[in-house]
């Protein structure tokens, strides 16, 4: 529909005139000839949200996801009550999002996305009302209380209600990093929605001097929903979490938040194919932490070996050799300053050895970097599980099926997780299953039944 054409339909001046936003996804969405499956997969939204906001269900009122919207559906930003849809507000957010999902949708072919979507869309929708605070505790949803991540995100899910405890609440995201840091991706989903709800309205009760620190708990909580994300291949909601993340640093005004908020943003924006960008906002990132800080304490120190080591992982995703290199030769600098199993230390540069050798198609070298790390130095399951998807994929890429087959079944007696939901594993072992003819490859069978790849 051409952009004048929206102005001679009553329904929508109607709608327009009334702020249902929802009947003009639906217009836009029936016009362009889409399923809401599909309108979802354009967007980066399932169906199921899709069709509530139509339905005035969920209501919009976020300025950044109504221009995201008005962009990927081509609807004049005006029906929206939005000006220039060029204007800042959409630049800061990244590209457009229907670019996004088209080069995510071709980069997942053969994987199993029904998986992923489980994860979000079933143990991620349960919203309790109180913060789970106990190291086991996972929250128990009332009934009928059943949410996605995505109605989060979006501002759809139900405010908590009662007195809210920051205190509790910073324990509770605390736990969940934990969660992350140990691939217990279910459990991390389950609490998710919960901890970004809480979060928000901490922030919103706070005032005075308590308002920088809720700003910086929210900020954290949408750092942890953003890795999820980038995780599970879910760009377009990862751009989301990313934005608001951006927005709690800004106020809380802390210049480790600002560096790795960079640094989630950088990685958003590398998934995208924005590598070049990617890697100068890491560098503009370490370098303003630097000008600002003297990098002067330990987790300075520690997240400014984190940017450059992140750069340098961009740099070879693009294949500029001398340049992650070199990076990663600074980083290494920072890590050996740093020095703390718990921050960015010298085994955290060598995993990043690793993967930098991968991805710039050296794996005899990978291979030779990673059996000279123990993975046992590493310090947490997650930085153990990156270190066997590294050496497994570098190992297949050398030819050597039957080590990176092992490899692979390091990785999920390490992680189990880490193996049943991410594409990488899955991949590998559809890969894997291919080139084993023979059938030689002991184990590979029942790992391929257990992440349900086809055999």
């Amino acid at each position: 529909m051409g952009q004048s054409g929206w102005f001679d339909l009553p329904e929508v001046r109607q709608a327009a005139a009334g702020g249902d936003y929802g009947t003009l996804l639906r217009v836009a969405r029936t016009a362009a000839r889409l399923t809401l499956s599909e309108a979802g997969q354009r967007c980066g939204y399932s169906a199921a949200t899709l069709s509530r906001i139509e339905r005035g269900r969920q209501r919009l009122s976020d300025v950044s996801v109504l221009r995201r919207l008005a962009t990927v559906f081509d609807i004049p930003p005006e029906l929206f009550g939005l000006a220039d849809i060029d204007g800042p507000a959409f630049n800061h957010s990244g590209p457009r999002l229907d670019k996004v999902r088209d080069e995510a949708a071709r980069r997942e072919a053969g994987v199993d996305l029904v998986r992923r979507r489980e994860l979000l869309g079933g143990l991620a929708g349960l919203v309790g009302a109180a913060v789970a605070s106990g190291p086991e505790a996972v929250a128990t949803p009332p009934l009928g209380v059943v949410t996605s991540l995505e109605d989060v995100i979006l501002g759809g899910a139900q405010p908590p209600t009662g007195p809210i405890d920051s205190a509790r609440m910073r324990t509770a995201l605390a736990s969940a990093w934990s969660d992350y840091r140990a691939c217990r991706y279910a459990r991390l989903s389950a609490r998710l929605p919960q901890l970004v709800t809480m979060a928000n309205a901490c922030h919103a009760a706070a005032s005075g001097a308590e308002r920088a620190a809720a700003a910086g708990t929210l900020a954290r909580a949408y750092h942890l929903t953003t890795q999820v994300l980038v995780k599970l291949h879910e760009d377009g909601m990862a751009w989301s979490a990313m934005d608001r993340a951006a927005r709690a640093a800004r106020e809380a005004d802390d210049p480790l938040l600002h560096a790795e908020t960079a640094r989630m943003s950088a990685v958003v924006l590398r998934r995208t194919r924005h590598g070049r960008r990617a890697e100068q906002t890491l560098i503009s990132a370490a370098q303003v932490l630097d000008g600002s800080t003297g990098l002067m304490s330990t987790p300075q120190v520690a997240a400014y070996g984190r940017l450059l080591a992140t750069a340098a992982y961009t740099a070879a995703m693009a294949d500029r050799r001398d340049a992650a290199w070199d990076l990663l030769h600074a980083a290494h600098e920072a890590g050996r300053r740093s020095g703390t199993a718990d921050g960015f230390a010298v085994a955290d540069v060598a995993l990043y050895r690793v993967s930098v050798a991968r991805a710039l198609g050296d794996f005899g070298a990978a291979v030779q970097y990673a059996r000279s790390l123990p993975p046992e130095h590493l310090g947490s399951v997650e930085r153990r599980a990156r270190y066997w998807e590294d050496y497994a994929l570098a190992l297949y890429g050398r030819g050597a099926y039957a080590e990176s087959c092992r490899a692979l079944l390091a990785a999920e007696r390490t992680a189990p997780q880490e193996v049943r939901y991410r594409p990488w594993a899955q991949q590998l072992t559809s890969a894997l299953l291919t080139a084993d003819r023979r059938r030689a490859l002991p184990g590979l069978r029942d790992l391929a039944t257990r992440v349900g790849v086809s055999s």
